[in-house]
Parts: C-alpha cells; sequence; structure tokens
C-alpha cells in the first residue's frame, strides 16, 4: 500500500471520528436544551482533549513540551491550552491533508505580522453553531430579525469568518442577495435602505441588526452628528453589535464612552457586542455594559498572566483561554492573545491584549 493512500485511509479514519464527535456534541446540546439534571458538557470535553492530544501533531507536540501525559488529565485545569499565536505558523488540524478543508479562514493580522489560518473541514458545522448561539443569547430566529453588515477591512477579503458568519445570518433571514446588505464606507448607501424599509412599512418592532467594526460605526455616527439631522429610520428597531477593533483609524476607547456615542443609533437601546476569532468556531455575545456571554458548549477562563500552568481568580485579570467544543477537528482548548476577568456567573470582559510573545516556560518555535 502505498504511503499517500495510508495517509488518505487514516484521515477517513479521522474524519468519521469528528462526525460521532459532533452528533455527541449534538445529543449533549439536546439534553441540555431540555434541562437535564446532568451536565453532559464535562465528559465530552475530556474525550474531545484526548482525541485531539493524539491526531492534532501541532497540539500534540505541545501537550508534551508542557510535560503532560494526556492520559493523566482528569479535570479542564489540567488541559494545556494551546496559544492562539500558532496558528500564525502552524497547520492546526487533525487533518493534515488539506483536501478535507471546506475552507480556511484568516485573519486580518496587524503591520508585520502573518495571518491566522484555520483550516475548516464543514461550513455547514460551522453555521450550524453559530445559528445556535446567537438564537441562545441575543435574538430568536422566531422573531425574523434581519442583519446589516458594516465592515470595512473585513468585506475586502474573502475568508473572514466574521463575513462568512454574518452572511450566513443573512441567508439563514431569507434577505435576498446578501452582499447588498454589507457597506464599507458608503454610509449614504446605508441610510438609503433604511430609509426604504422605514417608508415601505417594514414593522417598527420588527429587529434589525448591525453588525460592525468599531471604527466605521463612529464614523457613521459622526456623519449623522455632523448633519445635525433625526432621519426617520431611527423609529425602526435598530440593534447594534460591534465586533471592537479600530485597526489604526484612531483612537482606542473605552467601551462606555463607545457605546454611549453608538446609542444615537439605537435611540437609548443598549449596544451590543461580539467576541470571537478566526481561531474558534463559536461567539461570546453581550447585549450591554461589554459583558460577554457563552453558549453552553464554550467556556472562558483567564490564566495568570505570568504562569502557563496557573489561573486567575475570579474577578482578576488575567489571560483569556477558550474552551470551544465546537472546534472539533481543530482545537478545543486556546489561549488567547487577549486580557480580560471573568465573573462568578461565567460571563467575562475584555481588557486589552496579552504583550508577550511567546508564554514562557514553552518555546512555541519548537513545534514544527
Amino acid at each position: 500500500m502505498k504511503p499517500q493512500r495510508e495517509i488518505l485511509l487514516k484521515e477517513k479514519s479521522l474524519m468519521n471520528k469528528v462526525e460521532q464527535l459532533r452528533e455527541r456534541f449534538r445529543k449533549n446540546l439536546r439534553q441540555t436544551t431540555e434541562g437535564s439534571a446532568t451536565i453532559p458538557w464535562k465528559d465530552f470535553s475530556m474525550e474531545l482533549f484526548q482525541f485531539q492530544a493524539r491526531a492534532n501533531p501541532v497540539y500534540r507536540k505541545f501537550v508534551e513540551l508542557m510535560g503532560v501525559e494526556p492520559s493523566a488529565v482528569k479535570s479542564i485545569e489540567e488541559i494545556p491550552f494551546l496559544p492562539v499565536e500558532l496558528y500564525q505558523k502552524q497547520r492546526i488540524s487533525v487533518f493534515q491533508n488539506s483536501a478535507f478543508d471546506a475552507h480556511c479562514f484568516a485573519s486580518s493580522g496587524t503591520t508585520g505580522s502573518s495571518p491566522s489560518l484555520h483550516p475548516v473541514d464543514d461550513l455547514d458545522w460551522y453555521d450550524e453553531v453559530a445559528f445556535e448561539g446567537f438564537a441562545r443569547l441575543v435574538v430568536s430566529w422566531s422573531q425574523s430579525p434581519i442583519f446589516i453588515g458594516l465592515l470595512p477591512g473585513y468585506l475586502e477579503r474573502n475568508n473572514s469568518s466574521l463575513v462568512h458568519m454574518v452572511q450566513s445570518f443573512m441567508i439563514k433571514a431569507n434577505q435576498s442577495n446578501p452582499e447588498d446588505w454589507f457597506f464599507l464606507r458608503e454610509f449614504e448607501a446605508l441610510e438609503m435602505e433604511l430609509t426604504r424599509l422605514h417608508e415601505t412599512g417594514f414593522p417598527k418592532d420588527r429587529p434589525i441588526y448591525i453588525i460592525g467594526v468599531t471604527h466605521a460605526l463612529l464614523a457613521w455616527v459622526e456623519r449623522l452628528k455632523r448633519n445635525g439631522q433625526s432621519p426617520g429610520w431611527l423609529g425602526l428597531s435598530i440593534h447594534v453589535i460591534e465586533t471592537g477593533g479600530m485597526k489604526g483609524q484612531g483612537k482606542e476607547r473605552i467601551r462606555t464612552e463607545l457605546h454611549e456615542e453608538l446609542s444615537l443609533l439605537t435611540r437609548g437601546r443598549t449596544v451590543g457586542s461580539e467576541y470571537g476569532m478566526t481561531e474558534l468556531l463559536s461567539q461570546a455575545w453581550s447585549k450591554g455594559n461589554g459583558r460577554f456571554e457563552c453558549p453552553p458548549w464554550m467556556e472562558v477562563r483567564m490564566g495568570a498572566l505570568n504562569d502557563p500552568r496557573g489561573w486567575a481568580e475570579d474577578g482578576r485579570q488575567g489571560r483569556i483561554h477558550v474552551v470551544d467544543l465546537a472546534n472539533v477537528s481543530t482545537c478545543a482548548f486556546l489561549a488567547t492573545s487577549d486580557i480580560g476577568k471573568r465573573f462568578e456567573d461565567g460571563s467575562f470582559e475584555v481588557l486589552g491584549r496579552y504583550d508577550f510573545a511567546e508564554v514562557r516556560g514553552c518555546n512555541l518555535m519548537a513545534i514544527d
């Protein structure tokens, strides 16, 4: 048997295991929805860790460098969390053959840095998870929301997970020609679309979600202030969800100041936020005040800032670590580049960026 054929057969076996895990995920979700007295996610977390620590070569090497024997791990606290910086250097997947990739999402990156790449083997799975998380934490699909994307800096690329998510929401909402509902900085065209909805009798209680990058939303607010008008479309049920990021388009703002300015668009309704990243399959959502909540299959923990094996107490600042159990085929346990604070109820705040280039105690460049 040729080596290449052996690899393909092995990866088809991995594909079967991934599908089995996804079916387990769906079963757990049904139990959670039905209010089961048991908590099905812990056992699933441990099974997923054992699978990824064997099947994902980069994660396997990282676990080894951390001095952890997978079979000895009995709790999430003992699991090594893979630094997201490795997505800039390595292919992170249980599938080593890119023929199994349905798509590869890429981060926008910053000046002088390489983008993170996240190979996704099933885009329908990505959409399924995003739909469920949004419905649980933001608004039910039965309320017939519609979506507008204000995403310059993301829309110009064809591999942004954020753009894909918003487009998928538009398709699920039965919005014809989703590309017509995205805007760069064409604020006049965006206002014309809202005017059209207002003048054609769009129900005032039907929610309109404008998902936008922070600097573009602020620029739109400044335009409205300069014009000094109060257009009729402001009477629609507009909800703003900011995705963060000034991207060098102005000074960073504290969240309370930012949301106060953006509330001009919502006539006082709280401004929401989305926390996601290229390396994740799931999103955390905030309905206001910058407090993010996770869907049942996602958990945020705070790692100690100066100890890659330690954990920060609730209410103390730490490096955001994410358990994303939807990340079945890549890595479900990630240490991000963000600083945050976790509260007793499991919600969290994002406070800034992690400054260190590598996690102390582990040489990332040794993983190859």
